[in-house]
């Protein structure tokens, strides 16, 4: 290796390393915050950890969990690599967590469990939604899928921002149907977006409502 790309990659270490310590700085900021606006934070073991779940990039507090009044929730608090704070909502049954935007953590256990919810409808679908994709791939149904398809999905919209920037699409707006078809393969929830984006093309035509939550 010549000396510039060692000095090139040990610059690049130093920024990704002082850019860690600046994250985990802030989410200890805000775990004070927690402590001091709600009764049902349990402590644990943990420590401020690496976290990638569901194509998010993040630190989350381990040290502590909010405990949800109505059901087996949890949530922990969590900063994203582009320095987004958010909750990290887990339940026992539920293979995956939940990203949620929100400032009060009742705010994020009610959206964590809409999205279930919603998910849930879709799961029972699965049979139509893979009729959708063969008549894609055989060019029987031609769609667009938008950037408004995942925004009305019941997919996180940090978890949207998570994929798409893995994949080099944050400016993307809109894919041809047969490209979602292969992420898909990768991204089995993007049969969701697909899904949304055949019922917006069969709609009749109305103002759009589903703007992007802003971040």
């Amino acid at each position: 290796m010549s000396r510039f790309m060692s000095k090139f990659f040990s610059r690049h270490h130093v920024s990704r390393r002082h850019k860690a310590t600046r994250l985990k700085a802030k989410l200890a900021i805000e775990r004070r915050l927690v402590d001091a606006t709600t009764t049902r934070v349990t402590k644990e073991t943990g420590d401020i950890i690496r976290n990638r779940e569901s194509w998010v990039r993040m630190w989350v507090d381990g040290s502590y969990a909010v405990h949800c009044d109505q059901d087996l929730m949890t949530a922990q608090r969590g900063i994203t690599d582009d320095g987004q704070i958010i909750w990290l909502v887990r339940h026992p049954y539920r293979s995956a967590a939940y990203h949620a935007v929100a400032h009060d953590p009742a705010v994020a256990f009610a959206r964590a469990a809409n999205a279930w919810r919603r998910c849930d409808a879709l799961r029972d679908r699965l049979p139509e939604i893979r009729a959708l994709a063969r008549d894609v791939v055989l060019g029987r149904v031609r769609l667009s899928v938008r950037l408004e398809d995942a925004a009305a999905s019941p997919l996180s919209a940090v978890e949207i921002r998570g994929f798409m920037q893995r994949f080099g699409m944050s400016r993307t707006q809109a894919i041809p149907g047969r490209l979602a078809l292969a992420l898909m393969l990768v991204e089995p929830q993007v049969g969701f977006v697909l899904w949304h984006a055949r019922n917006r093309a069969n709609a009749p035509e109305t103002p759009n409502t589903h703007a992007v939550p802003a971040e």
